[in-house]
């Protein structure tokens, strides 16, 4: 992922499988009760109001992408269970994570905000990539064996120069803390230029 990429490129395409109707599974770690994070993902997408070729996420859609897992429909109910139940044990033996977020990214197709340490949310990705390898057998664990945790704040719509994209962002943001105690389960579809979900189970790290 390159911090500060020369164009843009729409974020849109379809990625294999994925179809319109068609659901994922995937964990997610949510800002949900921050609203810290939230108004600093909120003060960057008002930096990027106005600007064509960028979809701002809304504020109930912010989400940091832990781990696909896979399509719901390969996914029977008592492997999703069993993955669950198996992200519970190996989470109850993780403490809650603070970490600094405002980190500033870009990527051809985004525009996100990351964390420092780089590596510090990677004990609860692991936990959860663990359950679902021990639960799950049709799973996506090795399209992206690497993780550079981030919530995004627009994605790409369309080609085009980075620059005004870059020129409109305050590239030092001021960062906040975010701490992650829990994580999701949701079944995720693409909707237009959007990602919904619904939440299927939350998950403690033990506090």
């Amino acid at each position: 992922m390159s911090p500060m990429p020369d164009r843009m490129s729409d974020h849109w395409w379809w990625r294999p499988g994925v179809r319109p109707g068609r659901r994922l599974l995937v964990w997610h770690i949510l800002p949900t009760g921050q609203p810290d994070v939230c108004d600093l993902v909120r003060q960057c997408q008002d930096k990027l109001a106005g600007l064509d070729g960028l979809d701002i996420i809304p504020a109930e859609w912010l989400h940091m992408t832990t781990q696909i897992v896979g399509f719901d429909d390969e996914i029977p109910a008592g492997q999703a269970e069993a993955m669950t139940a198996g992200a519970a044990r190996r989470l109850a033996g993780l403490a809650p994570i603070e970490v600094e977020f405002g980190r500033l990214w870009m990527h051809s197709e985004a525009v996100m905000l990351g964390i420092r340490p780089s590596r510090s949310l990677d004990p609860i990705r692991q936990a959860i990539r663990e359950a679902t390898a021990d639960a799950v057998s049709v799973h996506q664990l090795d399209d992206e064996p690497d993780w550079t945790p981030h919530i995004s704040v627009a994605y790409s719509n369309a080609e085009g120069p980075a620059r005004p994209v870059i020129d409109a962002l305050d590239l030092r943001p001021q960062p906040v803390p975010l701490r992650v105690a829990r994580v999701h389960l949701v079944s995720q579809e693409r909707v237009g230029h959007l990602y919904r979900w619904e939440r299927l189970t939350e998950v403690a790290l033990n506090s």
